[in-house]
């Protein structure tokens, strides 16, 4: 069995969710955040458009052409989610990511 490169995301309430990104390194450093968002919807319940979504690394915000590779994202990493607000909102909610394990 080969090696699956993970990310987890944790929720503003400390809700945390493992994604499997990849089979390889190459892969992994090439998914682009949108790709990864995508990944981590699957997960999710609800419909959920992965504009919606905002996902930080290191307390700055990931564009969803950014590569994971662009931010030294490594496999095992740890990124938060918050979800985004229209109308110039400065709340942030919670994405609520319940194990379906």
């Amino acid at each position: 069995m080969g090696k699956i490169y993970q990310l987890t995301v944790v929720g503003i309430q400390g809700e945390k969710k493992t994604v499997d990104v990849a089979t390889t390194e190459e892969d992994f450093n090439n998914t682009t955040i949108l790709v990864f968002k995508k990944k981590l919807i699957e997960k999710l319940p609800g419909n959920i458009d992965p504009s919606e979504l905002r996902v930080l690394y290191a307390a700055k915000q990931l564009e969803d052409n950014d590569k994971l590779s662009d931010h030294g994202i490594k496999d095992k990493s740890t990124l938060m989610l918050v979800l985004r607000l229209h109308g110039g909102w400065t709340h942030i909610y919670a994405l609520t990511m319940k194990s379906q394990m």
